[in-house]
């Protein structure tokens, strides 16, 4: 039973979904883009749900598989999450800076200041 969030990703749904399965007492393991959790619920059985976890562009699509009261408890939690407002790309600011350049003290061409040996005679600039 698959759930599509709008404006969640993975890495905001694993810790709640962590959360709520060691809430419902479940062991969790978490590797990648997978949540798995297991719960004893007898001395020879156990109960075991996987989640698997999907990124598009603005949304989140989840898988859940394991009992179907337990994953329709989760989906049901993951349904209940506030709704969450799309983040506004933020504005890249690019700013022009100049590179200075200082006088080789051996040959006295102009090096850049970033550099570390003179690229006309080869000495290396002190202070680098």
């Amino acid at each position: 039973m698959p759930l599509i969030l709008k404006n969640y990703n993975m890495y905001e749904l694993i810790p709640l979904i962590e959360t709520w399965l060691e809430k419902e007492g479940f062991s969790v393991s978490v590797l990648a883009n997978k949540v798995e959790g297991t719960k004893r619920t007898g001395f020879f059985s156990s109960e075991n749900i996987t989640i698997l976890l999907e990124d598009y562009v603005e949304q989140c699509l989840i898988r859940c598989q394991g009992l179907v009261e337990t994953c329709q408890r989760l989906i049901q939690y993951l349904e209940s999450l506030p709704p969450k407002e799309r983040q506004k790309d933020k504005e890249i600011i690019i700013r022009e800076r100049e590179i200075i350049s200082i006088p080789c003290p051996y040959c006295r061409s102009l090096v850049k200041i970033t550099e570390m040996r003179c690229p006309n005679c080869g000495a290396y600039i002190k202070g680098q």
